[in-house]
């Protein structure tokens, strides 16, 4: 027998085919987040994780003996299914996060509980053990036996939550608003608002004013529908109008007290395009040429409208309108140059591709003048996301605004690392550095007990830690935001990152 020697076995190995194994996104997004861990929660959950339950998270710092009641999250937190993973962060199944803070004074218990929203797309596609349809960024092939009955086949429930008139909305973009009940988070199913309303757009955003009613909108192809839902969960009124632009990605919203406001960004989004087999890119299209435009409706007569033009720009969200002085509206916003983010660097978030903020999302304000159409534009010098107020001052005249914030040069991971308080009127800001390795979530205001200013609030939020790898549940006093946390509630486990949600006190 020959003897291999390291020389001969040296050649044979430089003379064998090299195999090469394409690598699946699921494991190019995990060796990324192997060397990122803050990308970890962008891994998401399972069948099994999509439920989870802490009955006592680890306390630090003073609590508030007031602050008691419920704090929702929701955003997308399944991307996985039968080896394929979404390529958009915008694209995974809804999960709800309750925080529940009760306890006596001197002896509060913050308790989390986390749910998969129970779609019909979800309940389908456990069944079958794979995804089935196409997603906001993802198109997957139509296997011709499933049954597409509507935009609620698509529904991915996983943008926002919100407690009203007794039970839990999680809210998307295109279809029914889903009802889960706020003992135990189970999925009562689709709300159909009246007769021959079934999955009628419910956007993710309505606005409850103080009165406890609410105001959302819904937008398909050039068609835009007004809701009002009183403040006991009933109908009053679902009106149709017409879309400046057809197609038009818009997300938001505001009321003030005699109008609604809407901002329409020069994107359209063709989802017949994914539907027919074809890319991400050619669904979604951002159109330079095309005006930022906003749209002003009374509120008794959505006929009586008018169209006020701004530099083309995205525009996710916003955070407050009201009745100015003059005949006119105020209404701030966050707006970006571009939709980088929306069609690139939510992309490499799932793939594990390098991520680049060419764009920064700059808060804004504007005064909209009724009668002669003039505009009046101020952009602050941020970079900021998820605009919140007082939700007391919903509509009517507010100074502040909380946002996630970034100011650290080099971050690199698409997210924001802080939070800051905006004075709309002077322009100066107040800050929170949750500092390297951490990743800000939304915040947002929660007005304290019989106290009537602004900053007489809390700021209440979350953050993933990912030296810990794990979730933390923050409170701040507004009036001394820079000061940072009064206390700390802190997960054994990661969350998905969520986008919206609201805090529901205890009665």
């Amino acid at each position: 027998m020959a003897t291999l020697t390291r020389r001969s076995a040296l050649a044979a190995l430089l003379a064998a085919p090299v195999v090469v194994r394409a690598t699946t996104p699921a494991e190019a997004f995990d060796a990324a987040a192997a060397r990122e861990p803050w990308r970890l929660p962008l891994k998401g959950v399972d069948d099994t994780t999509g439920s989870r339950d802490c009955a006592a998270l680890s306390l630090s710092g003073r609590w508030p003996e007031a602050l008691r009641g419920r704090f929702y999250r929701n955003g997308p937190a399944l991307y996985e299914r039968g080896g394929q993973r979404y390529r958009h962060w915008f694209d995974g199944d809804g999960m709800v996060q309750q925080f529940s803070i009760t306890g006596p004074a001197g002896a509060p218990v913050v308790a989390h509980r986390g749910r998969l929203v129970g779609t019909a797309k979800l309940r389908a596609e456990q069944a079958a053990g794979r995804f089935l349809v196409s997603a906001f960024g993802t198109a997957i092939p139509h296997d011709g036996r499933t049954p597409l009955q509507g935009p609620d086949s698509f529904n991915t429930a996983n943008t926002n939550a919100i407690e009203h008139a007794g039970r839990v909305l999680a809210l998307w973009e295109g279809g029914s608003a889903h009802a889960l009940d706020p003992v135990d988070l189970q999925t009562r199913g689709p709300v159909t608002w009246g007769e021959g309303l079934a999955q009628m757009p419910f956007s993710a955003h309505p606005k409850v004013d103080p009165q406890g009613q609410l105001w959302n909108i819904g937008t398909a192809g050039r068609r835009l529908v007004v809701w009002h839902i009183d403040a006991q969960g009933e109908l009053v009124s679902a009106r149709a109008g017409e879309l400046p632009l057809a197609h038009a990605m818009v997300h938001d919203m505001a009321v003030t007290a005699n109008h609604i406001v809407v901002p329409i960004p020069p994107v359209t989004l063709h989802f017949d395009r994914l539907l027919s087999g074809g890319e991400p890119a050619d669904a979604l299209r951002f159109h330079a040429d095309q005006p930022l435009r906003v749209l002003v409706m009374h509120k008794a007569d959505i006929t009586q409208r008018r169209i006020f033009e701004l530099p083309p720009q995205m525009v996710f969200h916003v955070g407050n309108a009201f009745e100015a002085t003059e005949g006119a509206i105020e209404l701030s916003f966050i707006g970006s140059p571009g939709h980088h983010f929306l069609s690139q660097t939510a992309v490499a978030l799932m793939n594990g591709g390098a991520v680049t903020d060419p764009e920064p999302s700059r808060t804004q304000r504007v005064r909209l003048h009724l009668a002669s159409g003039r505009t009046e534009l101020q952009a602050f010098d941020d970079d900021a996301e998820f605009p919140r107020m007082d939700p007391r001052r919903v509509g009517s005249a507010a100074r502040w605004l909380l946002t996630t914030a970034s100011w650290r040069p080099g971050q690199g991971t698409g997210f924001m690392h802080g939070i800051q308080l905006r004075d709309l009127t002077t322009g100066r800001d107040t800050r929170f550095d949750y500092g390297e390795g951490r990743v800000a979530e939304e915040h947002i205001l929660v007005p304290k007990p019989g106290r009537a200013g602004e900053l007489d609030a809390w700021v209440l939020g979350t953050h993933f830690d990912s030296r810990r790898r794990v979730t933390v549940l923050s409170v701040f006093e507004a009036v001394a935001l820079a000061d940072g946390p009064i206390a700390q509630a802190a997960l054994p486990y990661a969350l998905p990152y969520g986008f919206h949600g609201n805090f529901t006190p205890s009665a």
